[in-house]
């Protein structure tokens, strides 16, 4: 008896799932072809009207009266009975394609809110092609940033280099896109350095963009690389913070065995003081709020590499129902601008 119970209950679950999962594929297919359909639809009616089926009289009982064609129904004439009513048919059909596109934009907004789809990961530092340098020479290495394909407003740059061979002088914001800075810290004891800095909305969108310039000098010969470590982070102004670093680069420069004149020297010592000044006066326009906590390098784990994020299967389904939304809001957003765009013209 149980079993003979428990019996309809399944299969009225599995009815269920089916037209939850039946009702979902109907709408989004509704939000992308239903207002072309809405158009055909009474064309299609004028070329063949009796395969042309009559929503009303489709939905109705027989005997009663269809509000579109206005004539009693007959389940087997379902077909519109006049031109106005096949208009009145594909208005209904424009009406549900319209609350359809409602509901996948909210769906997108409860997904993106979730995280899903997450931000794109495009972005990554890059450093100078390789270089060679004299014992002493003090040389500046750009920390930039490219790939960038949304608005980012955070930057963690964490630099690991071999401090036998180096010594990190300091790090200069002067021409960064970032006007906000958190944390500066330069650990030579570790071959550690981190600046983190950052905008407020709408964040920075470029090609490249410089977020601050280090200045090394060489102390011993030899091959000597300077790497950007894991802990990096670029975030994107995306509402969640989400990380969009793609890419750590590395570089090695060769310390020649050579010494810096006297004159080289002074040369160095003035372009390096007059970087600093610039970058005084840099700070100026910039908020800065480095603290005097002891610097993480020693903690820092300089081998290690990015974690894969494993992901389960509820997560890559949420996935693809975002990315089903994105591609159904970006084809209405890019059909109405290019409409726009042969109006303008």
């Amino acid at each position: 008896m149980n079993q003979q119970r428990q019996q309809p209950n399944i299969l009225l679950l599995f009815k269920i799932i089916a037209y939850l999962i039946s009702s979902w594929i109907l709408v989004h297919l509704l939000s992308v072809f239903g207002a072309f359909l809405a158009v055909a639809y009474p064309l299609w009616w004028l070329f063949s009207p009796d395969s042309t089926i009559c929503f009303m009289c489709r939905s109705g009982k027989e005997g009663k009266k269809c509000p579109f064609c206005q004539e009693t129904i007959v389940k087997n004439q379902t077909f519109p009975k006049r031109p106005l009513s096949a208009v009145l048919n594909g208005i209904l059909i424009l009406s549900f394609s319209l609350f359809s596109i409602g509901i996948v934009y909210g769906e997108s907004k409860l997904l993106y809110k979730l995280g899903f789809p997450p931000t794109p990961k495009t972005v990554s530092f890059i450093i100078p092609t390789k270089g060679q340098y004299k014992l002493g020479e003090v040389f500046p290495m750009n920390i930039e940033i490219t790939g960038i394909k949304a608005p980012i407003n955070a930057v963690q740059a964490d630099l690991g280099f071999d401090n036998q061979r180096v010594e990190l002088m300091d790090i200069s914001t002067e021409g960064s896109f970032a006007n906000i800075f958190v944390q500066k810290d330069i650990n030579n004891e570790a071959g550690y350095a981190r600046l983190t800095g950052g905008l407020a909305n709408p964040g920075f969108l470029g090609e490249k963009g410089l977020f601050g310039t280090a200045f090394f000098k060489a102390k011993i010969p030899g091959v000597v690389k300077i790497e950007f470590l894991p802990t990096s982070l670029v975030l994107a102004n995306d509402g969640r913070g989400g990380n969009v670093l793609n890419q750590l680069s590395s570089v090695s420069y060769l310390i020649l065995p050579e010494k810096v004149t006297d004159e080289e020297a002074r040369s160095q010592t003035m372009i390096f003081n007059e970087t600093k000044v610039l970058g005084k006066k840099s700070e100026e326009t910039q908020m800065i709020f480095y603290d005097q906590k002891p610097v993480l390098g020693l903690e820092t784990d300089i081998n290690s590499s990015f974690k894969v994020e494993k992901q389960g299967f509820g997560d890559i389904l949420l996935n693809v129902l975002g990315y089903i939304d994105s591609f159904i809001l970006t084809f209405w957003t890019k059909l109405f601008n290019f409409e726009n765009t042969i109006l303008l013209k």
